[in-house]
């Protein structure tokens, strides 16, 4: 169907739909991973520290690639490891900061991704 000319012309702005639909689920679904990730780590030490690390790790190899693509979420992902591995109770105020930041990083993707999604329904009820 999307090799008809008819449906290419008539749904111009849908070409660029699977992307940006991708990209509202990966705001809404990374925001909702890295609440449960923060509420587990701080909750259980030991798989607060696992994951913390693990994440930690595949952000520095993400970045270690040296790929534009993963530049950014390389960036976020070693961060979210960093603040994940000093969000354990044995940091004190540090712990506090470390949580909050987390939380409020999660809440933020997830306003993000409902934005975009917002705009993506206007989008495709004004090109019909």
């Amino acid at each position: 169907m999307s090799n008809e000319p008819e449906w290419r012309d008539a749904n111009s702005s849908a070409e660029n739909l699977p992307n940006k639909g991708r990209t509202v689920i990966l705001f809404i679904a990374g925001g909702i991973a890295l609440f449960i990730l923060t509420f587990v780590g701080m909750r259980i030490r030991p798989v607060g520290l696992a994951v913390g690390a693990f994440t930690f790790v595949s952000g520095l190899m993400m970045l270690v690639r040296r790929k534009q693509f993963f530049y950014k979420p390389g960036i976020i992902v070693t961060l979210c490891g960093f603040f994940l591995l000093l969000a354990n109770p044995r940091f004190g105020v540090v712990a506090g900061f470390a949580a909050y930041f987390l939380i409020v990083g999660a809440i933020g993707l997830v306003v993000f991704g409902l934005v975009k999604a917002i705009k993506l329904a206007w989008d495709l009820g004004k090109s019909s």
